[in-house]
């Protein structure tokens, strides 16, 4: 077992420096609290105490004090060598309150079956999806290839093999594989603060399929759902394709516009929307907003798809507390992807829905969808989330695309002024490339393309209203050398467009 400990990264865990109450005791309240809630569950391993004080900016001895107070009271058990795991017999301590989800009082169809594609959009969409993708500066969302742990990954698929038969070889539950979502459920809890459980999840395809599930299920014709404008196109194509019709709704500085659209388009049934980290554009939606979104959507019947596509990967800021961890009325609907976080070959994806009965009635849509994905790359996954390697990877890989993030800055600001211009985000895969006002973002991306450099452009994720036009620039799977080649590659072509000799 290796000695790396898991990386919690809860909302809410904080050292206000300006509080009255000594810090050691701050960060003994906020474990305590997270215990009680139940977001870490028995038997759970922390964060060492290096790790948790070089996250919240203290001295270890401050964390010390507050892991003593915890092991004092009963709460851990922490050992020399063995590190600091929640105590198993916690409830001979305390006694939790069942949690309630209230069940929306919205049918599902559990008899919705696949038809002949209807909108024009959805076979432009299958059109590019389906083609082998490239990986070349500047594809957005891709993860680093070159800094995945294979031998870790290989070690995991070994003792899975070696196991092998042991596992169910039959068919099995088209929820999903039950240890990962053990897992899945225990790291949103912890990471993302959500409120689930493993009953609550079902394994999905990758992100895709779950939003297609979604649209089988909950859309009918004529109903009306809010999108983000810019937006992910694939959610919409989804939605269209079952004949939902699409409210547009423009973005405030920090997401969707919950004031505009609920004045704009009251009636509306659904809206998807990614609040921790808005594509394309970025930013996050404060609390009071999200907030106002499940307040209206409890009042209104009303489903909340939450896309939280790439949340692990913040950089700045602690990250705000998902709608589903919010949602005491059983609204939200959350999806998830390992596809952005480990390898998009790995096609595995999770729904978590919000009650067991709910989820219950996906898992039959599933078995018909594609009947389950494969036991296999479910169990491997499962080892390599239980053996931490997977919250090892990620501390690495914030490290590593912050400073990827912040070397592609350096080098546009150092070149191209006048033809281009970024600005650092605080969260996400990828930048968005402002070019000068009056440019056309398509014609440039697409003589870019024909010279071996994928950007897409802002501008086809806009519908209703328009936005400036800007190149969006992954760079998350690119070392320095291609990062730096392609940017005096990119912004040579764009000086020649330009005619700017600056």
């Amino acid at each position: 077992m290796p000695k790396s400990s898991l990386h919690i990264n809860i909302p809410g865990l904080v050292v206000n420096r300006k509080n009255k109450t000594p810090a050691y005791r701050q960060i003994y309240e906020g474990l305590r609290n997270i215990i009680l809630n139940r977001q870490i569950r028995e038997g759970q391993r922390l964060p060492s105490s290096r790790m948790l004080a070089e996250d919240l900016k203290v001295s270890r001895n401050i964390v010390l004090l507050a892991y003593e107070q915890l092991a004092l009271e009963g709460y851990i058990n922490s050992g020399v060598g063995s590190g600091s795991y929640v105590s198993k017999s916690l409830d001979q301590i305390i006694t939790y309150p069942k949690q309630k989800v209230l069940t929306p009082n919205i049918k599902v169809s559990e008899t919705k079956s696949f038809v002949n594609l209807k909108h024009p959009l959805s076979e432009n969409i299958i059109n590019t999806e389906s083609a082998k993708s490239s990986v070349i500066p500047f594809q957005n969302g891709i993860p680093s290839f070159d800094q995945f742990p294979f031998k870790q990954w290989v070690k995991c698929a070994n003792k899975i093999f070696r196991e092998f038969e042991f596992l169910h070889l039959g068919y099995d539950d088209a929820q999903g594989f039950y240890p990962l979502r053990q897992s899945i459920a225990a790291y949103l809890r912890t990471n993302r603060a959500l409120q689930c459980e493993p009953e609550q999840i079902v394994i999905t395809n990758g992100a895709q399929q779950a939003i297609n599930m979604i649209a089988k299920m909950l859309i009918k014709k004529n109903d009306l759902f809010w999108m983000e404008d810019p937006g992910y196109a694939n959610a919409k194509a989804a939605f269209m394709e079952e004949g939902a019709l699409p409210c547009y709704i423009p973005l405030s500085k920090n997401g969707i516009n919950v004031d505009w659209a609920i004045k704009h388009y009251p009636k509306a049934n659904l809206v998807y929307v990614t609040p921790s980290n808005q594509f394309p554009t970025g930013g996050t939606l404060p609390l009071p907003k999200r907030i106002q979104l499940l307040n209206w959507a409890h009042k209104n019947d009303m489903w909340i798809i939450e896309d939280d596509y790439d949340s692990e990967f913040r950089y700045f800021k602690k990250p705000v507390a998902s709608l589903q961890g919010l949602d005491n009325f059983g609204r939200v609907i959350y999806l998830g992807t390992f596809s952005k976080i480990l390898f998009p070959a790995l096609r595995i994806g999770y729904l978590v829905l919000p009650s067991v009965e709910i989820a219950k009635t996906f898992s039959k849509a599933k078995s018909f969808f594609d009947r389950q994905n494969s036991i296999t790359d479910q169990a491997i996954l499962h080892e390599f989330m239980k053996q931490d390697f997977f919250a090892s990877h990620l501390r690495k890989m914030r490290i590593l695309y912050k400073k990827r993030q912040d070397f592609l800055c350096s080098q546009i600001h150092k070149y191209g002024k006048g033809v281009i211009r970024v600005e650092k985000q605080d969260s996400g895969m990828h930048l968005i490339g402002w070019l000068p006002d009056g440019m056309d973002d398509k014609v440039i991306s697409e003589f870019l393309h024909s010279h071996n450099i994928i950007s897409t452009p802002l501008s086809r994720y806009a519908n209703k209203f328009e936005t400036k036009p800007g190149l969006i620039l992954g760079y998350t799977s690119f070392n320095e050398k291609y990062l730096k080649d392609y940017s005096i590659k990119l912004i040579s072509f764009l000086k020649k467009i330009t005619g700017s000799s600056t």
